[in-house]
């Protein structure tokens, strides 16, 4: 299926947009203009060439904050690597910060027909790449906070996508994570 990606200034296009997630669905259609009109994300759709909405993504700019687990999670990735991740020249400074330039996934949701096709994993690709490759402003991890209740957990769709979990700011009903982009 060929899909597109395409700012979207209005929420109002999303008005026949369905997830199936309940409280995601009402955010969507009750309060996600708020975040819109004040700046607060930026909101893509995702369509097909007939320009049916299959899938909605928000970004927003961010920072992270690793604690020493994460730090030494971290190390022990990069010391499994066959390149190394961080130039020795930077390793002193890099490990030193405490926070790192990030681009936060601020909501994604798939339309409900359209689930369990990729399209999740797709649109996390393309973010990646697009935060790899943008010009604006430093960027070293995407961030997200996966939607975590009784009923629904983004937590293993994130995990598969390459994110780890952060122990740093747990939030109601999300886990923090995030993916290094230094990879």
């Amino acid at each position: 299926m060929e899909l597109d990606v395409k700012p979207l200034l209005d929420t109002d296009a999303l008005k026949n947009f369905w997830c199936g997630i309940e409280d995601m669905d009402r955010f969507i259609h009750e309060r996600l203009f708020h975040s819109v009109k004040y700046n607060f994300c930026k909101l893509f759709a995702v369509v097909t060439k007939n320009n049916e909405i299959v899938a909605m993504f928000a970004l927003s700019f961010d920072s992270l904050k690793l604690d020493s687990n994460d730090k030494y999670d971290l190390r022990k990735e990069y010391s499994n690597t066959s390149s190394p991740i961080i130039p020795t020249s930077y390793k002193d400074t890099f490990w030193s910060k405490a926070h790192y330039p990030a681009l936060e996934i601020s909501y994604l949701a798939v339309s409900k027909q359209y689930q369990r096709k990729g399209i999740g994993r797709d649109i996390v690709k393309l973010i990646v790449d697009k935060a790899k490759g943008q010009d604006l402003a430093g960027c070293q991890f995407i961030t997200v906070e996966a939607y975590c209740t009784k009923e629904y957990s983004a937590v293993g769709f994130y995990h598969n996508c390459g994110f780890a979990r952060s122990d740093i700011y747990p939030m109601y009903d999300t886990i923090r994570m995030y993916r290094n982009l230094l990879e």
